[in-house]
């Protein structure tokens, strides 16, 4: 394959899909694995945000090229959405795109007519591209459905990533749906989801949690986590819950290097 789209997703809202993107994109770059990133939650979105060039006086730049910050584009909207299978024509290996909560069914409008992913996933392999969905996991039940539904709509068509995001707690007792529990009647619950992804030949990954204090006040400054150190804002105890976060975060990901079209020696 010439390359892979790599999707983060759920449909469900506030799992932390756009903190893993963001990490993912950072933590790539400072490799030295070119990226071509977009956010589709428009100029609001958190991944823009962080890691998307600036002017100056600090404000976006518009129109930005993705290979060096991040573009951004409303992937609800019927003008914008199609941003994401468009922009495979600059030829990039790599395209990472930050997808919004409940932004499945708007993807099946940018070739099928709200019917599928069928002709979107045509277009995708006609340019010899593959997509690579990571699924962001949080302890409610809706994040679990949303993977199953991503497993129904791309079938083998895509390889899919279960990204277990430990800011919501420890596996597997604090992710019961995915993981499955036992209720208090003996009866087996949950994890059906898991196992559908698993003998898809998907993969499981943790995502490391940062602690809330330091993360927020990153944050709120707008500061990468590569460039944590330099900026100023942390004490020696906080920068080094991030460098623990960095060294963890990568520890974690190469597994998946494969699927994101990443030589694994590298």
């Amino acid at each position: 394959m010439a390359g892979r789209v790599a999707l983060v997703a759920n449909e469900k809202g506030g799992v932390g899909k756009s903190v893993f993107t963001r990490t993912l994109i950072d933590w790539l770059r400072v490799e030295n694995h070119l990226v071509a990133a977009f956010d589709a939650d428009g100029t609001i979105g958190a991944t823009v945000r962080i890691l998307g060039l600036k002017d100056g006086k600090g404000a976006l730049i518009r129109n930005q090229d993705p290979a060096l910050g991040v573009r951004c584009y409303n992937g609800r909207a019927d003008g914008e959405r199609n941003v994401l299978l468009d922009s495979i024509e600059s030829n990039h290996r790599l395209y990472v795109h930050d997808l919004a909560g409940g932004l499945l069914t708007d993807l099946s409008k940018i070739v099928d007519d709200g019917d599928g992913l069928t002709g979107l996933l045509d277009a995708f392999d006609k340019y010899a591209y593959r997509l690579t969905v990571f699924h962001v996991i949080s302890p409610d039940i809706g994040s679990t459905l949303s993977v199953g539904r991503w497993l129904e709509m791309t079938g083998d068509r895509a390889d899919h990533v279960a990204v277990i995001n430990l800011k919501h707690g420890k596996p597997e007792g604090d992710f019961p749906f995915w993981y499955g529990f036992t209720d208090a009647k003996g009866g087996s619950k949950g994890g059906k989801v898991r196992e559908r992804l698993l003998a898809k030949g998907g993969q499981e990954i943790p995502f490391p949690a940062l602690q809330s204090g330091t993360f927020a006040k990153l944050d709120a400054e707008n500061i990468r986590f590569s460039v944590a150190d330099e900026a100023g804002l942390l004490t020696i105890s906080e920068r080094a819950h991030v460098a623990k976060f960095w060294k963890d975060f990568g520890e974690a990901v190469r597994p998946a290097f494969p699927l994101l079209g990443i030589e694994t020696a590298q």
